[in-house]
């Protein structure tokens, strides 16, 4: 256990906040977590719209949040990093190791930068080639328990579940939980704002057990896993280690490129001649036919694009010239860009934070709240202590794919402007 990894959550929940120094031998306890009984999740949803270029209209999309207590989710973790473990050791021993790219515990140092360039240089490689992306729908959301039950048996290299693993099994299925909005509505009755912000944990012991009678809900249906817990996110690749298996000895036969990141998956065929002519309906009814194979999977029509690599171009199968948007990347056949969503969205928070500038200097007479401006949207924050902002990003995409590079990059010169940008909406309070 990297105890460094296991840090204390700031949010509120069930349960008192506990370093993992004090509860780590029990969660290393096979016995003890066999009998623990987990505490529900809290659950809210967040609505937001994103641009769909194929409906060229926004269409909203809801994400819905489980966030678990505080032992549970050092537990999920803990589980969740034993099977990665598991996992990493079968996919080398079937030969798919380099499929999934996402939610892996042994590809450290490595980030969609490095992945997206991995795929962009292969394409680069070929004279012609045919690539298939797609997305799976709702996949969290579907994931049939019993085949995942089967799949991690297999995984454990187990006959039966141990215990331990059955007991985490069972509350990441047939998990139960709590809406948010309705636990900050009854605390709200009995409480003032500020003994609600001061709470160690939502509920004392009677309190508990009067709120859970009247307002727990849980997953009774057979399929479906709350997306966010710690052991979530594995959980989706073994699911997938058939179809990844099927999929990646078809696409090697071919002398072709499979990756999947979590539910997006691409796929690079080369081919010779006249792509006019090429039958990439072959490879279509292909993953169709392993897809149905497993239980609840589905790909989302939307967001499945077929492209053809030719003559250094991405055409579309009108044979027009487009680009494929990969992993944050942005791939006209010559040259690489941020995608535009994701500038557009770097902009739109700097915009905001600088609205909010100019109306406290105006409010305070002096220049204010510039320094948190500089340090999260400008060049003045490359570098700062942890993550950088989005402009150390940009810096480090550039230098990543200018290596032994067969495109030409622009992130850089995406972004070139930002100062000047910044600059000209600055406004002098003294005016």
């Amino acid at each position: 256990m990297n105890k460094q990894k296991y840090r204390v959550k700031g949010y509120t929940h069930l349960d008192n906040k506990k370093s993992i120094e004090k509860v780590k031998n029990n969660i290393q306890n096979p016995r003890w977590i066999a009998k623990h009984g987990f505490y529900p999740f809290i659950h809210f949803k967040i609505k937001f719209h994103k641009y769909n270029r194929k409906l060229k209209k926004p269409k909203e999309k809801i994400r819905k949040i489980f966030y678990a207590s505080h032992i549970d989710s050092f537990i999920y973790k803990y589980y969740g990093d034993k099977l990665n473990n598991h996992y990493n050791s079968v996919v080398e021993e079937l030969g798919i190791n380099d499929v999934a790219i996402a939610y892996r515990n042994n590809l450290s140092g490595k980030s969609n930068i490095n992945f997206a360039k991995e795929v962009i240089d292969f394409i680069k490689a070929q004279q012609n080639a045919y690539i298939f992306v797609a997305d799976f729908t709702n996949f969290f959301d579907t994931l049939d328990h019993r085949y995942l039950k089967e799949k991690i048996r297999y995984t454990l290299k187990k006959e039966t579940l141990p215990d331990d693993y059955y007991n985490v099994f069972k509350n990441i299925t047939r998990f139960s939980y709590f809406i948010k909005d309705t636990i900050e509505s009854d605390l709200k009755i009995k409480y003032t704002e500020s003994e609600i912000k001061n709470k160690y944990k939502y509920f004392t012991e009677e309190e508990f057990r009067a709120f859970k009678h009247k307002n727990i809900y849980k997953n009774s249906k057979s399929f479906g896993i709350p997306q966010g817990a710690g052991i979530s996110s594995v959980c989706s690749n073994i699911y997938l280690l058939d179809f990844d298996e099927k999929i990646k000895k078809y696409v090697d036969e071919r002398n072709g490129l499979y990756r999947r990141y979590c539910d997006d998956l691409i796929i690079v065929i080369p081919h010779g001649g006249d792509a006019q002519l090429y039958n990439f309906q072959i490879h279509q009814q292909f993953v169709e036919n392993v897809k149905k194979q497993v239980p609840n999977l589905e790909i989302q029509p939307e967001k499945t694009g077929n492209y053809f690599y030719t003559n250094n171009k991405i055409m579309d199968l009108e044979f027009n010239e487009t680009k494929l948007d990969y992993l944050g990347f942005s791939f006209n056949g010559e040259e690489v860009r941020i995608r535009e969503k994701s500038l557009f969205k770097y902009y739109t928070r700097t915009y905001r934070k600088i609205r909010i500038c100019n109306r406290k200097s105006k409010e305070f007479a002096r220049k204010s709240y510039r320094r948190e401006l500089y340090k999260n949207y400008s060049h003045l924050g490359k570098n700062k202590k942890g993550h950088g902002n989005f402009l150390s990003y940009v810096s480090r995409a550039q230098k990543i794919f200018d290596e032994k590079s067969s495109t030409e990059n622009l992130m850089e010169t995406q972004v070139k402007n930002h100062w000047k940008n910044i600059e000209y909406r600055l406004e002098d309070p003294k005016l």
